[in-house]
Order: C-alpha cells, then sequence, then structure tokens
C-alpha cells in the first residue's frame, strides 16, 4: 500500500480532517486509513474512500457524546470577507439530499475532479457532471433564498470548508 500512500496522503489528511473537524488528528485518522488498507491487494480511490468513512465512523464513537460535529462547525471561526454568510451556507448545505451534499462535497472539500469522483461513487464522468450541475443549482438556489450573495460558489464553498488541510495535487493523484 505504498503507492497509495504516496499517492493519496494529503487527499486522505484533508478528508479526514474536514469529515472530523476537531474529533481526531488527520494524521493519525490517514495513517489508520492506509494501514486498513494494508492486506488489500489493489486500493482504488473508492476503497480509500471506503476506509476513510470507516476511519471517520470509528472516531465519532470513540468521543460519542461529548461534543458533535455540527457543534465544532458551528463553533469555527475563519477569518475572511464571507464570514457573516457561513451559519447560513453551513445550514444550507447541511440541508440538501445527501447524494447533493456529497458530490459538492467531494468536489469542493477533498478537490476530486470529476473523474475522481466518478471512480468513488462508481459511476461515469457523464452522471458525475450532471449531478453536480444539478446540486450546484440547488445550493446556490437556495442561498439566493437566504439571501447570500453567490458571485463565485467553488470560492464561498472552499471558505466554509473546516479545517486547514488541503490536498496537494503535485502527489499525482
Amino acid at each position: 500500500m505504498g503507492e497509495a500512500k504516496r499517492r493519496y496522503w494529503s487527499l486522505v489528511v484533508t478528508a479526514c480532517e474536514w469529515r472530523a473537524y476537531q474529533v481526531e488528528e488527520p494524521e493519525l485518522m490517514a495513517e489508520m486509513v492506509f494501514a486498513s488498507l494494508d492486506t488489500a491487494k489493489s486500493a482504488d480511490l473508492r476503497d480509500v474512500f471506503r476506509a476513510v468513512d470507516t476511519v471517520v465512523a470509528k472516531a465519532y464513537r470513540s468521543i460519542a457524546g461529548r461534543r458533535s460535529s455540527l457543534d465544532a462547525l458551528r463553533d469555527l471561526r475563519i477569518v475572511g470577507r464571507r464570514e457573516p454568510a457561513r451559519p447560513v451556507t453551513l445550514t444550507v448545505l447541511s440541508s440538501l439530499r445527501e447524494g447533493d451534499r456529497r458530490i459538492l462535497q467531494h468536489a469542493h472539500w477533498d478537490d476530486l475532479d470529476p473523474v475522481e469522483i466518478a471512480t468513488v461513487l462508481r459511476t461515469d464522468v457523464e452522471n458525475v457532471r450532471r449531478r453536480l450541475d444539478t446540486a450546484t443549482g440547488r445550493l446556490t438556489e437556495r442561498l439566493v433564498k437566504k439571501g447570500v450573495q453567490v458571485d463565485d460558489l467553488r470560492l464561498l464553498l472552499t471558505d466554509i470548508k473546516p479545517g486547514t488541510h488541503h490536498r496537494d495535487s503535485s502527489a499525482g493523484a
């Protein structure tokens, strides 16, 4: 699994951090993800994200009752020009159906491209593009109804992403 770890390390750290913000150290969770893949003969991006989901769920179970992820996100303060829109944007994002929310988070918080999202979701790229367009439209429409100015949805979603880690695109994913 050395190749997968080299290739996907920063992606996994980033994915673990925003999924379990302030629950567990993202680097520790990433180590657990790759340790769980060591027994697999070969792991694709979908296998990596399944392992991320498993490790994140385990981290939440270990702190159950102490603090929810929604509480952590509500308390998060990011200094920037979009600070007033943060709570509304998070609330609207969380109100989307799971499929819309997941595809937007893969695209904007995990920094996956449509081909990678298609791999993770085991679908084709055209379906991913359609779903991204639909989810983007739904989110934009709901944000505008709530009075949020949406000049650049990508920037808005990037600004509200929990955590500090970002995918290192030079790692060759």
